[in-house]
């Protein structure tokens, strides 16, 4: 996965929780309001989200897709699941001869577990393991004639960085993520040359 810009777009939203409030007495000194909190799985916690992936440039081409799903335990803790999916190609040489070009084309599937601490207000700290299966399609001379080349390899991503989020209205807010591979495996997508990534998005209830 070379050099990516990602444009991350996100699809739907929930709406504000009310709380339901109960009172121990309606006049006596010591009058107190309460908030009853919901105790077991709340729909209003969910965090749902997901965008699109677009990179060009110079034959350069990528696109994807990466919804995400999680859960906010506390005010500040939430995690989740992710599965994302990225197409890729770059230029690889052309031929003089027939003045075509060839493509290194890759397929990338990867899963993930994530996880988000707010330190201060809209800030936090992040962390996710990525598991990257990838799928390489590049030409190569075997037999002394050109051929394409499919390869399957996988790779593991250990990502820990720091964030914010920007709300837009409602339980929707923009966020924006500087993460870096600590890893940085023979196979990573992200290593030796990008191990840091920038990646904005969108969530409802995050």
């Amino acid at each position: 996965m070379k050099k990516i810009i990602l444009i991350v777009l996100l699809f739907t939203a929930y709406n504000y929780a009310s709380a339901q409030d109960v009172y121990t007495s309606s006049g006596k000194q010591g009058y107190q309001k309460k908030t009853k909190k919901k105790k077991g799985y709340d729909p209003d916690k969910l965090i749902i989200g997901g965008g699109l992936s677009a990179g060009f440039g110079d034959g350069y081409v990528a696109a994807g897709l990466s919804p995400i799903l999680g859960y906010r335990f506390t005010d500040r803790f939430s995690a989740g699941i992710g599965l994302g999916y990225l197409y890729s190609q770059l230029p690889e040489f052309t031929d003089p001869s027939t003045n075509k070009t060839y493509y290194d084309k890759e397929n990338i599937l990867y899963p993930s577990i994530w996880g988000r601490y707010f330190v201060y207000r809209n800030i936090y700290v992040t962390s996710s393991v990525e598991y990257d299966i990838i799928s390489d399609k590049a030409p190569s001379y075997s037999s002394g004639y050109l051929a394409n080349e499919t390869t399957t390899f996988t790779n593991t991503c250990l990502f820990l960085g720091a964030g914010a989020r920007l709300p837009m209205g409602g339980r929707v807010f923009m966020y924006g993520e500087i993460l870096y591979d600590v890893l940085q495996g023979e196979n990573s997508p992200y290593a030796p040359g990008f191990p840091t990534t920038l990646r904005i998005g969108f969530a409802a209830g995050l």
